[in-house]
């Protein structure tokens, strides 16, 4: 069986094409999970992020926005697939699975997916030239063994509990886990209105139940002895790119 990743662009009329394009040269970047989308804008130009976060706004149902640790302003909506038709519509029809996140910028929506099937990826391209001009960018073959392990997220945070949970998020959020350290646990708490001891309780048991979630699939890692080097890999020769497109 053979596993192909694909990269492509498309320049079609779709709410978040339409906000980068009106603001040039900042690449917005959507993970789409389940029926909910975050969207990431790293920019500091308040100009720029009063306009975008206009337009979110009226392209979506913003459930929640906050600025990370970066810089980047950061914004959870609920899924506006079905409301704008996204190309996540298209792709579930197909045996394929995208690699958020898919990124906007300068008019255009930049994709990678996943598929075993070279012609489900025929089909999706000619799909998706019928929504605008679309551009494969890359495509290359790759190794299953490539492929690490699945990890579940249920697997991985069922253990926790929404306050150890929420504990984590909000130390990531407010720079904790940058190098150097922006803030201390001190100071999280009191952002979040609890005692210092209370806060660290939660933010502890949270980490070592990841931790502890995280390993198997670590030691699975490194005894695979897989490296980027070791990754086989074939680039598509222009003629193919021509006929898929």
């Amino acid at each position: 069986m053979t596993l192909w990743e694909v990269s492509f662009r498309i320049r079609e009329k779709y709410a978040f094409n339409d906000i980068s394009a009106r603001y040039p040269g900042t690449p917005i970047s959507m993970w789409c999970i389940w029926n909910r989308e975050l969207v990431q804008v790293p920019t500091r130009d308040e100009t720029v992020l009063k306009g975008i976060e206009t337009m979110i706004r009226k392209s979506g149902y913003c459930v929640d926005r906050w600025q990370d640790s970066s810089g980047s302003r950061v914004y959870l909506l609920k899924c506006t697939c079905d409301r704008h038709d996204s190309i996540w519509n298209v792709l579930g029809k197909y045996s394929v699975a995208d690699a958020p996140p898919t990124v906007f910028l300068d008019g255009w929506s930049h994709w990678r997916i996943l598929s075993f099937d070279e012609e489900s990826t025929r089909a999706i391209f000619k799909e998706l030239n019928k929504r605008g001009p679309t551009e494969l960018t890359k495509k290359r073959e790759i190794s299953l063994s490539s492929l690490p392990s699945s990890v579940w997220v249920t697997s991985l945070f069922s253990e926790l509990t929404h306050k150890q949970a929420d504990a984590v998020l909000k130390a990531h959020r407010y720079g904790y886990y940058s190098s150097p350290r922006q803030i201390t646990t001190e100071a999280v708490a009191k952002g979040v209105g609890v005692s210092r001891s209370t806060y660290e309780e939660h933010l502890r048991k949270a980490e070592n139940q990841i931790m502890n979630s995280l390993v198997p699939y670590l030691q699975l890692f490194v005894a695979s002895g897989v490296t980027p080097e070791m990754i086989p890999s074939k680039t598509v020769s222009p003629a193919k790119e021509r006929a898929l497109a």
